[in-house]
């Protein structure tokens, strides 16, 4: 073969040997790309569900909260086992309080469903799809502590476990539910203890607020927790209701005698002077939640009427901790940051007031 063709053969063979690489190379860049993206969207996609999970409330569907706890103020959650507790944890002084709370106690219950013993309560919520137990027993007991309730833990799932017999089929074996001051000292021991808990938990917290939480309690020490029953406190009385059952009762006054370990520092810290009006037709409204302000360590100085009514209720004033808490406990969050909430104008019901904050009372709270 002449020398000239093998010479053009070589060429156009080393040719398609470029072009050949060439292809492969961009097919090689694509795939790298395509992988790439899918990477970076399962990454974003991982990312979006770990952030959904650390903002919204851990095993509670339609439970949530218009605030975050972020350590500035006490938090107050209700322990549900085989019973129910109030614990309240006091990040100024890092200290903890649990009050056991006893189930024949007579309670009324928010939104019409009268008087309840406090082990129906919870039952009660569960049977109303808008409302949820975890929310009822809240409101339920923020009414009767005067105290607001920012969340509870539903450790109640530990009263049982599900063990497999020799037959394969399942039995229930009853094992003993551990007390809210058992939880909590578990949850205090270091920073990685208790995480199995979780998978008994159902909560209107969210993962970092319990984070947050978990972090917290594993400093406090052992003397500075204190753990209370309401049936050795001498607030409470037994009842006979008509048909024979015995209740528990008690004074609001002698309750709120042994409620000093709940309050806020720094609410009584800056010491704010607090008006509160009611802006329903409603009587004592004013009065009812001044008493939770108070017990909170707020400042009230004034309870009056409002000029006339509010739908939705307000808390106006001087920009401050002791404000952003009274708006996170009465929801009033839309004027957070909002100058144009600084003032109330007569329509809507204002009242003279020398007081720094001024909270009107709506009918947004007629039922609580």
């Amino acid at each position: 073969m002449p020398r000239k063709i093998i010479s053009r053969s070589i060429k156009k063979k080393g040719w398609k040997s470029i072009q050949s690489k060439a292809k492969q190379n961009r097919r090689t860049k694509l795939a790298l790309f395509v992988l790439t993206l899918v990477a970076g969207i399962l990454i974003v996609s991982w990312v979006i569900q770990f952030t959904e999970r650390l903002f919204n409330p851990l095993g509670i569907e339609n439970q949530h909260r218009n605030y975050v706890w972020t350590g500035e103020f006490n938090i107050n959650l209700l322990i549900k086992t085989s019973s129910i507790a109030l614990f309240t944890y006091n990040p100024k002084e890092e200290k903890i309080t649990i009050i056991k709370i006893p189930d024949e106690l007579f309670l009324d219950v928010p939104f019409g469903f009268g008087k309840w013993q406090l082990r129906a309560v919870y039952e009660l919520g569960q049977t109303q799809k808008e409302i949820g137990g975890g929310s009822l027993l809240k409101d339920t007991l923020t009414s009767f502590f005067a105290v607001p309730i920012d969340g509870f833990l539903d450790f109640s799932s530990l009263q049982t476990v599900s063990l497999s017999g020799s037959s394969g089929q399942d039995k229930s074996q009853g094992v003993p539910s551990k007390s809210a001051f058992e939880i909590v000292e578990i949850l205090k021991e270091n920073p990685f203890s208790g995480l199995n808990l979780l998978s008994f938990l159902k909560t209107d917290l969210t993962t970092l607020e319990l984070l947050r939480l978990k972090i917290s309690l594993s400093n406090v020490r052992f003397d500075k927790v204190k753990e209370l029953d309401l049936n050795d406190l001498g607030v409470l009385e037994r009842k006979n209701l008509s048909d024979n059952t015995q209740v528990l009762i008690t004074d609001p006054i002698k309750l709120d005698s042994i409620l000093s370990d709940l309050v806020d520092p720094v609410i009584v810290s800056e010491h704010k002077t607090i008006a509160v009006f009611n802006a329903t037709d409603k009587i004592q409204m004013a009065g009812k939640w001044a008493r939770l302000i108070t017990n909170l360590g707020g400042n009230v100085i004034i309870t009056n009427n409002a000029k006339e009514k509010l739908e939705k209720t307000k808390v106006l004033g001087e920009e401050s901790l002791t404000l952003k808490r009274i708006r996170q406990v009465f929801g009033d969050l839309d004027c957070q940051n909002n100058p144009k909430c600084d003032t109330i104008s007569s329509s809507e019901g204002a009242t003279s007031s020398r007081a720094q904050i001024n909270l009107f009372i709506g009918e947004d709270y007629l039922n609580k």
